[in-house]
């Protein structure tokens, strides 16, 4: 039944979060294959096309069956990238279909590395007043990427450092559990990184945004042959799961296979 349908190609780093995952779709159940490209062990690449080559090297190639490209969130320019190489490869200028889709800015890597410091030096019974590493400089992350993650592996691995200093926990856990705790983060940071640097490069197909209640999302995506927006009345957390959501990208989905016939 997914021959008869086509393919999906999903980019959805899943991770801990609250939000809903793009499998709250269950397109699987409608007939569509679907290669969730975001799984373990994930690419170290800190660009956005390095990443995207990365994936499609471990679960590709993919070819004239894939019907869309659906991100969620940060991971949208390393979904661009992956729409683009497959365009390249096949000529098939597929949608790119994004929830809550947007840019991965220096402000949201600064942001996601210091809620990382605050949970390990909570983890760790770190005084608060000390549990926040330097900032991340925002040029630095485009010419030198990979001296930033460097950096922020050596600002989590500190926190374990203090927590043995100040006797919260004996020397030998704290080293563990920092680097334990670091490791892990350090491939959510290495994702929003290369997110970052990304080219956003034309693919020949449509960008629909399909975004919450309060989403802010432009007029246009870079890149797209034309982008359409579809408003949800969701927050955030259940977007995903909401049924016009499914019903949006069912439609978008039909639509490819009608083309492809």
């Amino acid at each position: 039944m997914g021959d008869l349908q086509g393919s999906v190609l999903v980019c959805d780093f899943v991770g801990r979060r609250a939000q809903a995952p793009v499998s709250a779709l269950g397109l699987e159940t409608r007939g569509f294959t679907v290669h969730n490209l975001l799984t373990s062990p994930y690419p170290r690449e800190l660009t956005a096309a390095g990443y995207a080559d990365q994936l499609w090297r471990r679960h590709g190639p993919f070819g004239a069956d894939v019907r869309a490209v659906l991100a969620y969130c940060a991971a949208a320019p390393i979904a661009q990238e992956v729409a683009a190489t497959l365009h390249a490869r096949t000529g098939v200028p597929v949608p790119l279909v994004l929830f809550d889709g947007e840019p991965a800015t220096a402000a949201a890597v600064q942001a996601e590395y210091l809620l990382a410091a605050g949970k390990l030096g909570e983890l760790l019974g770190v005084d608060p007043a000390h549990r926040t590493p330097p900032a991340v400089d925002p040029g630095d992350l485009r010419v030198r990427p990979q001296q930033v993650r460097q950096r922020m592996f050596e600002g989590l691995l500190e926190l374990g450092d203090r927590a043995s200093r100040d006797g919260s926990v004996d020397p030998a856990t704290a080293r563990a559990e920092a680097e334990m705790f670091a490791t892990y983060y350090l491939d959510w940071l290495s994702h929003l990184i290369a997110g970052h640097n990304a080219s956003w490069p034309a693919w020949g197909g449509p960008a629909v945004q399909i975004v919450s209640r309060h989403h802010e999302s432009g007029a246009e995506w870079p890149g797209a042959s034309h982008t359409e927006t579809i408003r949800i009345a969701a927050e955030r957390d259940d977007l995903l799961r909401h049924p016009e959501v499914a019903a949006a990208v069912l439609s978008i989905l039909r639509r490819e296979n009608c083309r492809a016939s």
